[in-house]
């Protein structure tokens, strides 16, 4: 079970797909300039289902590689959600470009 909530999964899937996305947060890569569709990150477990001073809950390219917190799921579904309400069609690229401007300026894009 562990392995399979702490897999890999692009951030296209993460976009294309909110509803399937955990309400946890998601790690990236730490250079969020490199990040595009195929970029690959993972949700980490639910802190609450671990001892406080665990870290277990953590994915280990969080421990290993650097890994950095992105946005949890529910803030993901509003920056899909506030782009859907200005876009009648927006692209996957539009919602990326939504997901690092949230990311790096805890605001909405205004498009």
């Amino acid at each position: 079970m562990t392995e399979e909530k702490m897999s890999l999964i692009s951030i296209c899937n993460v976009l294309s797909h909110p509803e399937k996305n955990p309400e946890t947060w998601f790690y990236l890569p730490p250079n969020s300039t490199e990040w595009n569709l195929n970029t690959k990150g993972v949700f980490s477990l639910d802190s609450f289902d671990f001892p406080t001073d665990s870290d277990d809950f953590l994915p280990e390219q969080v421990k290993n590689n650097g890994w950095i917190e992105t946005l949890d799921g529910a803030s993901i579904e509003d920056v899909i959600d506030n782009v859907n309400n200005q876009l009648e069609n927006p692209t996957l690229d539009q919602l990326l470009q939504a997901f690092i401007f949230y990311f790096e300026n805890d605001a909405f894009l205004v498009f």
